[in-house]
């Protein structure tokens, strides 16, 4: 997207001077998106936030033969969402007692925009000697004066949907801290599970660690790559990330997510680069 089109972006208005209840409501089968689930590269296309948290719901919902959680889920995001209703499914596609994988699907229009597989493994009753503690420190939670996306011409409404602290900045030498809370939920009148939580939060992975100024440069991540430690505890998660871009404009993040008792998850994302 050219200097000149992000000008003249304009924000979709809400249709009240209220807030939305919700990043999505339901219509019948169909999610609608408020714009609470707008992103940052065009504000007509949905935040890859929602999109990994739709995904992930819809993996929550399928049945298990016993008590399961799971362990990694790795998200495509290779065609734009737009800002209209869609559908999420998700089916088992390798059953077991043990060792589930289970397939979702974001689609509209007869479209499959993204899709996710996730792997699921059955939870054993606790046994404290095959326990290997994550001796790192957690990261504070607190922001950091002066913030550049505070400053954006354009800020997304996701952005605006969650509690959003930005601990520490990232520079070419280092890596940054973000922490996050969602104020309300991905879908009206829906309790939200741990890992749904987690997954509609894991995609700031993309952009925690990345030191380019976002005014002059656009970051997509087509990919998203999570593998679960534990469910969250509470609503804050944090974002310790770090991102390599070469002259090519292909890039990784990579990062580590956190709650207040310590590692909850670890991330890699893909980055295609480009000047606005």
């Amino acid at each position: 997207m050219s200097r000149a089109e992000t000008e003249a972006i304009q924000e979709p208005k809400a249709e009240s001077k209220d807030e939305p209840k919700a990043i999505l409501s339901r219509d019948g089968e169909r999610l609608v998106p408020s714009h609470f689930a707008q992103g940052p590269w065009n504000p007509h296309h949905v935040h890859g936030g929602p999109i990994c948290g739709v995904l992930g719901r819809a993996i929550d919902a399928c049945a298990s033969p016993t008590a399961m959680r799971v362990v990694r889920m790795t998200v495509e995001m290779t065609r734009a969402v737009t800002m209209e209703p869609f559908t999420a499914r998700a089916e088992i596609t390798r059953a077991g007692r043990r060792i589930q994988q289970v397939d979702a699907f974001l689609e509209s229009g007869g479209e499959t925009l993204a899709r996710a597989t996730a792997l699921r493994m059955r939870v054993a009753e606790l046994d404290a000697e095959t326990a290997i503690a994550q001796d790192e420190p957690v990261p504070a939670r607190t922001e950091s004066p002066g913030d550049p996306v505070r400053r954006l011409r354009f800020v997304p409404g996701f952005i605006r949907s969650v509690d959003f602290l930005r601990s520490q900045l990232p520079d070419r030498e280092d890596g940054g801290v973000t922490w996050v809370r969602l104020r309300v939920p991905l879908v009206e009148d829906e309790a939200m599970t741990p890992f749904v939580r987690l997954a509609t939060i894991c995609d700031f992975a993309s952009g925690t660690g990345n030191a380019l100024d976002f005014e002059r440069f656009t970051s997509i991540n087509p990919d998203l790559s999570l593998h679960v430690v534990r469910e969250p505890r509470g609503e804050w998660i944090g974002i310790r990330a770090w991102t390599n871009v070469e002259p090519d404009g292909i890039g990784v993040s990579r990062a580590t997510l956190f709650d207040e008792e310590g590692v909850i998850a670890r991330a890699l994302v893909s980055l295609l680069v480009e000047r606005r």
